[in-house]
């Protein structure tokens, strides 16, 4: 990898009075701040002056990231921009969200400026946001889990801020999940549902589920709707873990019902429909949400087990534990 060359000469509107002058206030507002104690926040100003110049302020705010990194020893750049970024950062990882999140993102922060009572604090609220994100794209992207450095370069919300992930909620979910079922599996289990959510199947959207872990008790919930296309594979033919076999996953859950997979990823069955009761639980999932969402809510509250349900309707990932949503993902965002 090459390193990325800092900015060589300046163009006429970085001398402007009024870009000295906001930079100087970047940089006042980027020490010791602490806001929401689980990241240390740079900056987040709408500089809209700038629209036109995205090329040179990514530039600017990528240089300044790699500063901040070098200072405190971390080793992830995030990106949240419209803008494409090539360059390969010698001896840093590259973390870059697609456009569509950081369009998705002016448009929330848009609403709340054109509202009449426009609280900064709702554009911090989106910045939590992007942490979580952030958060899903390393776990699903199967970057180490460390401290990174994140540039916010959308037409609304430029700046950047320090992301913790152990103050992540969905790393918290991550990790309630994992101490059930094996880590690498969970995580193999959550790349085939958002393929499946994004991709569907011959050219249509499809849901299934994926109920992992406590496997004698699921299937004593359950009953075999079809005939069970894993019966009699072997073990390594039946792994999750292995991208190998995700092909025939996303193949077979086309098949009504759900997966069953022991705690370490191996696939028992599929096409199983859960019996499990759903009293006291219709009330607690999601308005919009169909049977899928309530039987999987109803065996995890019944048994040990984790269940992973991709929406047919939405696209969406929801993780049950105990019977309650414990993680969702929408799988638009990626």
């Amino acid at each position: 990898m090459t390193k990325r060359t800092p900015i060589s000469s300046t163009p006429t509107f970085l001398k402007s009075p009024r870009y000295s002058r906001t930079l100087k206030l970047f940089s006042e507002r980027s020490v010791g701040s602490n806001i929401f104690r689980s990241m240390v926040i740079l900056e987040a100003l709408s500089l809209k002056f700038f629209h036109s110049f995205n090329d040179w302020m990514l530039s600017v705010l990528v240089n300044s990231a790699l500063k901040i990194a070098e200072e405190y020893g971390i080793e992830r750049i995030a990106l949240i921009s419209k803008e494409e970024f090539e360059e390969e950062l010698e001896g840093f990882e590259i973390i870059q969200a697609p456009k569509k999140f950081a369009t998705i993102l002016d448009s929330m922060i848009y609403y709340f400026e054109e509202s009449e009572e426009k609280i900064i604090a709702e554009k911090f609220a989106q910045i939590y946001r992007a942490r979580e994100y952030i958060s899903a794209q390393m776990y699903l992207k199967g970057f180490e889990f460390g401290r990174a450095v994140v540039v916010f370069d959308t037409d609304t919300l430029k700046g950047l801020t320090i992301f913790e992930p152990e103050k992540s909620s969905f790393l918290k979910a991550v990790e309630e999940c994992v101490e059930r079922v094996h880590p690498e599996a969970f995580r193999a289990v959550l790349t085939v549902a958002l393929n499946i959510a994004q991709k569907g199947r011959e050219g249509r959207k499809i849901g299934t589920a994926f109920v992992m872990g406590d496997v004698e008790e699921v299937m004593s919930r359950s009953s075999q709707l079809v005939i069970n296309p894993y019966h009699g594979h072997k073990e390594a033919d039946r792994d999750i873990k292995n991208p190998e076999n995700w092909e025939s996953v996303m193949e077979f859950a086309q098949i009504d019902g759900v997966f069953v997979l022991d705690e370490n990823g191996i696939i028992i069955a599929c096409g199983r429909y859960i019996e499990a009761s759903a009293k006291d639980l219709v009330s607690k999932i999601k308005r919009g949400l169909g049977g899928r969402h309530i039987a999987c809510a109803s065996i995890t509250k019944e048994t040990k087990a984790i269940a992973v349900v991709v929406s047919e309707s939405g696209g969406d990932i929801t993780v049950y534990k105990d019977g309650v949503e414990v993680m969702h993902i929408p799988s638009l965002l990626f």
